[in-house]
């Protein structure tokens, strides 16, 4: 139960301090915030709610695990308990829901910059925000149908498996948008790799969740609620943590002063006027 603390206030930290890092860089280089940090500064707040109710719970939520997954004796205060546990696991999931796709929304509003000068792209971008959106919605009312109809376990199934593949399928277009443009740019092999190293972070929050949906995966044996939590909290700290770090390129770019820049300009020269406006803009944000 203490280690469960632990590692909840542990991953809070990491996503706490990336974000105040974000921030500090934000306000350095452009003395405004923008609307992904605002997203991230959303997801934050959602991760802040959530570690608060896992911890406020966190006796009724192993009590809950003792006899559901460990088959002990149920207490005599078990039905409380267990109305209890179903009511802020309401929360829990709305709120992680809700940070998930808060940071998802940042990196869309951040390629924003990336796409107003390519039509191509610009549509593939606007269709990344409606599908975003709509699995957001889908995965709220995902979640109200696997606590909601709990004589149905075909629909709690589904919805499971809703969830998981709303949040994969958004991760992968969410990484493909900029992706595509750093690997179709004419820019020296060097730069091509680095930038596509640097979108492609995206995929590691890919992998965390993989690993929740493991975890509590239909036909798998149940793990315990504390286990679904964990990683619950794993991802969405990976998320904010990794949508922060995207802002500290611009910050070393600024740092090394004016030669860097240079380079970065003149590799960008090489490529289309278009994408030379893209890829300058991200390096800039």
């Amino acid at each position: 139960m203490v280690s469960t603390q632990a590692l909840t206030w542990s991953l809070f930290s990491i996503a706490a301090g990336f974000f105040g890092a974000r921030i500090c860089i934000r306000f350095k280089l452009n003395k405004r915030l923008q609307l992904d940090d605002g997203l991230v500064a959303l997801s934050m707040l959602m991760f802040t709610a959530l570690s608060i109710l896992q911890t406020a719970y966190v006796d009724t939520t192993f009590k809950v695990q003792a006899v559901r997954t460990e088959h002990r004796p149920m207490p005599a205060d078990f039905e409380e308990a267990s109305n209890r546990y179903a009511r802020y696991q309401w929360a829990i999931a709305y709120f992680f829901f809700t940070g998930i796709w808060a940071v998802k929304g940042s990196f869309l509003a951040f390629y924003d910059k990336l796409t107003q000068r390519l039509p191509r792209i610009r549509k593939a971008w606007w269709i990344g925000i409606v599908i975003t959106f709509l699995t957001y919605i889908g995965s709220l009312f995902a979640y109200a149908f696997l606590n909601g109809l709990k004589f149905k376990r075909s629909l709690r199934n589904k919805a499971i498996n809703y969830q998981f593949a709303a949040d994969f399928a958004t991760d992968i277009i969410i990484t493909a948008i900029p992706l595509t443009l750093a690997l179709q740019s004419s820019v020296p092999t060097r730069q091509k790799l680095l930038l596509s190293l640097i979108f492609s972070m995206t995929l590691i929050i890919t992998i965390f969740s993989i690993v929740r949906y493991t975890v509590n995966r239909p036909g798998r044996p149940p793990a315990g609620p504390s286990w679904l939590q964990v990683w619950s909290s794993i991802e969405h700290c990976a998320s904010i943590s990794i949508a922060s770090a995207a802002s500290f390129r611009a910050f070393v770019v600024q740092q090394r002063g004016s030669t860097a820049e240079e380079e970065l300009v003149s590799a960008f020269e090489e490529a289309s006027e278009a994408r030379v406006g893209l890829l300058a803009a991200y390096g800039a944000g």
